[in-house]
């Protein structure tokens, strides 16, 4: 079985911004900081989340790679870019 890859899982980078949609039509903004593996070899992706317009307060969080894949999708401003 093959799978096709997005633009999204090509630039999964230090820097590059994700975002989803949340409750009350919010998007939710992730820039990742790091993308690297654990001590068992599994990749993970650390990022900041914001709100844009919110409260801004540092939010680092860490997700497995295909969990955050799951979760976020390139953002627009990134992939015009």
């Amino acid at each position: 079985m093959f799978f096709k890859r997005n633009a999204a899982t090509d630039q999964l980078s230090e820097g590059a911004v994700f975002e989803r949609s949340r409750e009350h039509n919010l998007t939710e903004q992730a820039t990742v900081t790091w993308v690297g593996k654990d001590p068992f070899g599994i990749p993970h992706v650390r990022f900041r989340v914001t709100i844009p317009g919110f409260d801004e307060a540092d939010d680092y969080r860490v997700l497995a790679v295909d969990v955050f894949r799951e979760r976020y999708r390139l953002s627009r401003a990134s992939q015009a870019a």
